[in-house]
């Protein structure tokens, strides 16, 4: 602009329009513009060589944005895919982190169960000479696991044959520094824990693990390998002979006495089953099932109801033990046995523990049974050997309980469905689950000591609150031993 345009406003500036004067306020901000971009290169060569550095991957960012721009459309596809990699690898891990929060939104009730887990991939990975686990481990663990052997006392002697062979197979090296108890114990730890990761240990399991423990530990110190190996397995047939057997055969003396029995100086007036008894009971049990074989050579005409639930159907087995002895027998699923409970002269009930608080701990579905009967005043008598006590606390099945496979309740139990469309597996039965629905499959049920009227055990007939009472003897036998076998070993 020239310079007439700097001289002060004369009056016909003064009359100048609003537009003109805007006008001329534009072209001297254009004209300031130019000025400045001119003097930039010279402002450029003083700076520092930081500012350089920083102007320079400046000036290449824009240069690499702008050869981005001139891409052919391939390689802006390839370059988008590049870019946008990350963005979906944090979307899924954003995705995954809450399918996993809506899950756990799921079992918030139940959040504090184990989740259901069965590792025995140590036997498909490893031979059995490089791993320290017995082979008669393996195979109860994973029989355990695929169900095989479900009977709380079928468990604990399965256990207890395979410490048996454990021990005897058992070499004792020379070069350790542990003493021979220690060493066993060492030893011992990897096959039970083997067995917790095929299936949890039932408390039959568990109190014949702590018992085997302290003859263990209570070895005398100058005892050699055989000697020790030979009291050790004395020890387990004792268990097994006294805890299990006998005590079986003594619950059956107690449940069909007569007037002429006397068991442990006390004589009964007579036996809790009669001739023409119409007794229910629930699932598998082998304690039971030797009750009635025995009560079937005494009275011919019991007739027996047995009462089965999904998904694993064990009265089916007790079904056919007990046809085999040409006992009547009748078969009943769960959900109907308010239909024939007022034919029921006495329930017996088959226990897997009795704890301390009263309340017994069978297969689930055993509370629903025991609370029918009492609702139709029929006696409900629990069958418990002394060594399943333990000194546990439950008040209901949901407090601790262990998991099922919750795939097995997704199987059909029609026959005809079965053939049609054969058992689905596991990922096929995962993909049918809704999202709504969440698959609960629990082992155990506990029921409350008001429901059940007598428990029968190897000490004779009790109520439930006498629990703490043979739990409190049996801490005094265990520390009369340990002192007997401390005096052997100062000696």
């Amino acid at each position: 602009m020239s310079s007439q345009n700097i001289q002060p406003k004369t009056s016909e500036d003064a009359q100048k329009s609003k537009a003109d004067l805007r006008r001329e306020r534009r072209a001297k901000q254009e004209e300031q513009r130019a000025k400045k971009a001119a003097a930039l290169p010279l402002v450029n060569q003083k700076k520092t060589p930081q500012s350089e550095k920083s102007n320079a991957s400046a000036n290449l960012k824009q240069e690499d944005v702008r050869n981005s721009h001139n891409l052919s459309a391939e390689s802006k596809s390839k370059d988008l895919v590049f870019e946008t990699a990350p963005v979906k690898i944090k979307l899924e891990k954003k995705e995954a982190s809450a399918e996993i929060a809506s899950n756990n939104s799921k079992l918030k009730l139940f959040h504090y169960f184990d989740e259901y887990k069965r590792d025995y991939s140590i036997t498909e990975k490893s031979s059995l000479e490089s791993t320290n686990i017995h082979p008669s481990f393996i195979k109860l663990g994973l029989q355990s696991a695929h169900d095989l052997i479900s009977c709380s006392n079928a468990r604990c002697i399965g256990f207890l044959y395979a410490l048996k062979k454990f021990i005897i197979d058992l070499k004792f090296p020379s070069n350790t520094s542990k003493t021979l108890p220690e060493y066993i114990e060492s030893k011992l730890k990897t096959n039970i824990n083997f067995l917790t990761q095929c299936r949890p240990l039932s408390v039959s399991q568990g109190n014949a693990i702590k018992e085997m423990k302290q003859s263990i530990l209570h070895l005398p110190l100058n005892i050699s390998e055989t000697e020790a190996k030979d009291l050790l397995v004395e020890e387990i047939d004792k268990f097994i002979e006294e805890k299990i057997l006998l005590a079986a055969e003594t619950i059956n003396k107690y449940i069909l006495a007569d007037v002429n029995s006397i068991i442990s100086g006390t004589s009964y007036a007579h036996s809790k089953i009669s001739d023409n008894d119409t007794i229910l009971i629930f699932g598998y049990s082998t304690l039971v099932n030797r009750i009635l074989i025995e009560a079937k050579q005494r009275f011919p005409n019991i007739h027996v109801i047995v009462v089965d639930s999904r998904p694993k159907y064990r009265g089916k087995k007790t079904l056919e033990k007990l046809l085999k002895y040409d006992i009547e027998c009748s078969y009943i699923l769960i959900n109907g046995i308010s239909y024939i409970m007022n034919r029921v002269n006495k329930v017996i009930l088959g226990a897997h523990a009795l704890l301390a608080n009263g309340y017994v701990m069978a297969q689930i579905g055993s509370s629903q049974i025991a609370l029918v009967a009492k609702a139709f005043n029929v006696p409900v008598i629990a069958c418990c050997e002394t060594y399943k006590f333990t000194d546990k606390v439950q008040t209901d099945a949901l407090v601790k309980n262990e998991l099922g496979n919750p795939m097995d309740l997704l199987k059909y139990d029609n026959k005809a469905l079965e053939l049609e469309k054969p058992f689905l597996s596991s990922d096929d039965c995962a993909s049918q689950i809704s999202e709504n629905l969440n698959l609960l499959n629990l082992t155990y049920d506990v029921c409350s000591p008001d429901l059940i009227n007598c428990v029968v055990t190897d000490m004779g007939m009790l109520p439930c609150s006498s629990v703490p009472v043979v739990l409190r003897l049996k801490n005094r036998d265990v520390t009369r031993t340990e002192l007997k076998s401390d005096q052997t070993k100062t000696i």
